[in-house]
C-alpha cells in the first residue's frame, strides 16, 4: 500500500489545473481519487476525471468533481495502481473491475503512469493473471484456459465477481518457465469468449515505484529515475 506522503508528493509533482484526468479501475484508484478530491478542492483547481467504473463516477460527485465521457475528450493523465512491472514496462493489474477499460484508458492516454511497489518492479513478470471473459458458455471457456494453467472463477462470497460490464472472470496460474508474457496474452485471447487479459503489455510511459523512504520515477526511454 503506497504511503500517503507518496501520494502527496505524486499530487504536487503532476496534478495541474483544467487537466484531463483519468485512472485504472480497482479499490486502490478509488482511494487514490478521494485523495486527489482533497487536493484540487484545497488548491482551488478546476480539473475533470473520465470515469472508469460506477465507484469512481458516484466518488467524483461526492468530491465535486466533474465528470467527462472518453467519447467526448482526450486524456491528458492517467494512473493505474499495479501488482507488478518488468523492466521492459510491461506489468500485471489484478485488481481491476474492468480490463477493457483499463486498457481503452491506458491507450488514450496522452501521458499513462504505474504506480507500484518497488519491490514488485522485477526483470521477468511471475505474477499469476487474470481474464475478463464472456459470460456465454462460461464452462467452455474455463476449460479452454485450462490449457495455460490451473483456471478457475474469481469469486468473493461464493460468487463469481463481474465486470464494470457484467462480464466475468477467471485467475489462471500459469507456468512462467514455458510462457513469456506475450504468449500468454496471445494464447488467452485466441480462445472465443476471452475478451481481454490482465498483462498490460506496452502501455506505461512511466513507472512510479515507491518504497518506505522514497519515490522513484522510471521512464521508458531512459529506465532512468
Amino acid at each position: 500500500m503506497i504511503e500517503d506522503v507518496h501520494i502527496e508528493a505524486l499530487l504536487y509533482k503532476y496534478i495541474k489545473p483544467e487537466m484531463i484526468l483519468s485512472f485504472g479501475t480497482g479499490e486502490s484508484n478509488e482511494n487514490f481519487l478521494k485523495k486527489l478530491g482533497l487536493f484540487v478542492n484545497e488548491h482551488n483547481m478546476n480539473i475533470k476525471v473520465v470515469p472508469t467504473s460506477h465507484k469512481i463516477g458516484i466518488l467524483c460527485s461526492e468530491l465535486e468533481i466533474k465528470t467527462i465521457p472518453l467519447d467526448e475528450t482526450e486524456i491528458e493523465l492517467a494512473f493505474d495502481f499495479v501488482d507488478q512491472v518488468d523492466e521492459d514496462f510491461n506489468y500485471i493489474s489484478n485488481e481491476t473491475t474492468s480490463l477493457i477499460r483499463d486498457k481503452m484508458i491506458a491507450v488514450d492516454a496522452a501521458e499513462f503512469i504505474v504506480v507500484c511497489d518497488e519491490k514488485n518492479f522485477v526483470p521477468q513478470m511471475k505474477y499469476d493473471f487474470r481474464v475478463e471473459v464472456s459470460n456465454f458458455a462460461f464452462n467452455k471457456t474455463l476449460y479452454q484456459l485450462m490449457n495455460l494453467g490451473e483456471a478457475s472463477a474469481w469469486k468473493e462470497k461464493g460468487e463469481i465477481v463481474k465486470s464494470e460490464t457484467g462480464h466475468a472472470f477467471i485467475d489462471i496460474k500459469a507456468d512462467n518457465s514455458i510462457y513469456s508474457i506475450d504468449d500468454l496474452d496471445y494464447q488467452a485471447k485466441k480462445i472465443p469468449g476471452v475478451l481481454e487479459t490482465s498483462l498490460f503489455i506496452g502501455y506505461a510511459d512511466r513507472a512510479l515505484l515507491h518504497g518506505e523512504n522514497n519515490l522513484i520515477m522510471k521512464s521508458r526511454m531512459t529506465n532512468e529515475p
